[in-house]
This record gives C-alpha cells, sequence and structure tokens, in this order.
C-alpha cells in the first residue's frame, strides 16, 4: 500500500522496496489519533478533540502523573480499537517487520486510526513506517519524522545470513534467537542496509 506522498525506489539488496516519504499535512477537521509521545509534548489545546487508546491512560499515567491528570481534563475521544483493526494492524507490523519493537498500545494506536481512518501524530518512526504500510497518514509531534519506508530483517551476527523478521511483539525488545545455521544471536536491522 502506498499513498500520495510515497515515491518509488529501487529494491534494496535484501529485495525490499524503500519508498521516500514525507509526512501528511495536518488539516483542521481531520481525525488525529494521537500516540503518547503528543499526548506527553504537544500543548494542552492541541490535544483537544483527538482520539486516544483506552491502553494510553496507564502508560501516560506510569511516565508522568500530573500530564495524565491534566489530559483527563481535556476532550480527548477515548476508544478501543475493534479485533479486525487490531489484527489489520498487526499484519501490517508483520509485514514491515516492525511488530518486534512495537508495543500493544503502539498497536492499539495504529489499529484506531486505521479503524477511523485518522491521521497519527507521532514521532515514533516505526508507528509512521507500519502506518504507510496500510495507506494511514501520519504527521511528526516535534522531529521530522522518517525519510523512506523500509522492511526489517534479521541479520546473523556470525555467518551474515539473512532471516525473515520476527511475526510476534517481543517483550524482551532485541532478543532474536539465535541462527540455525551457525548459533550466533541474530540482530534485527533495516533491509538493504
Amino acid at each position: 500500500v502506498s499513498n500520495e506522498f510515497d515515491v518509488a525506489m529501487p529494491p534494496t539488496s535484501a529485495g525490499c522496496i524503500k519508498r521516500e516519504v514525507s509526512p501528511c499535512p495536518l488539516m483542521v477537521g481531520a481525525a488525529r489519533v494521537l500516540d503518547t509521545g503528543a499526548l506527553l509534548h504537544l500543548p494542552p489545546n492541541r490535544l483537544s478533540g483527538g482520539l486516544v487508546a483506552n491502553s494510553q491512560r496507564d502508560e501516560i499515567a506510569r511516565v508522568d502523573k500530573d500530564r495524565s491528570l491534566l489530559i483527563e481534563g481535556i476532550r480527548l475521544h477515548w476508544r478501543s480499537p475493534s479485533q479486525e483493526a487490531l489484527e489489520r494492524a498487526k499484519e501490517a507490523a508483520k509485514e514491515t517487520g516492525d511488530i518486534s519493537g512495537l508495543s500493544a498500545v503502539d498497536m492499539d494506536v495504529l489499529a484506531i486510526a486505521l479503524e477511523h481512518r485518522a491521521i497519527i501524530v507521532t514521532d515514533d518512526h516505526r508507528i509512521q513506517n507500519v502506518s504507510g504500510r496500510f495507506g494511514v497518514g501520519w504527521h511528526p509531534v516535534m522531529n521530522e519524522g522518517i525519510k523512506e519506508h523500509w522492511e526489517w530483517v534479521l541479520e546473523c551476527k556470525g555467518c551474515k545470513k539473512l532471516h525473515p523478521p520476527p511475526e510476534n511483539v517481543s517483550r524482551w525488545r532485541r532478543t532474536y534467537g539465535s541462527c540455525a545455521d551457525c548459533g550466533s544471536k541474530l540482530k534485527l536491522k533495516k533491509g538493504g542496509s
């Protein structure tokens, strides 16, 4: 899936297609899903009316209790994604290989954006990358955002053999197992880089 902001690039050595990308312009009245970074860093008046995942409440309270109290007083639309939207978001994250670096809260944010055809306001590069997989626009919070879409692969640290990316959310990030050929640890890297 591509969007009007994608520019096709040639395949990389890992067979992955990289696409140059730029953020969506944030239009007045457009539905916006606010990720946790947006909830923590945007001024309160820019949060009003945003869609947010119910699962973000605990995450915000854990990170900044004062901000959590402030957010509760803002007019936000709290949602839980449908199972169908969550499955579609997980499939897109598996396709890019980003799923092992995304939390359950991140998956909820992606699913809500998909379900409501909304722009995601995020600085998370993995969320930006996956959102492009299913045609959801994104807008950065404080940073520029990603310049291209990519796919991840696992590379053996010993023999350098490439393996498919993990298919599940990892509770222990950067733990990807061992190479079946030589036994060395696997590391996650951008395909073709």
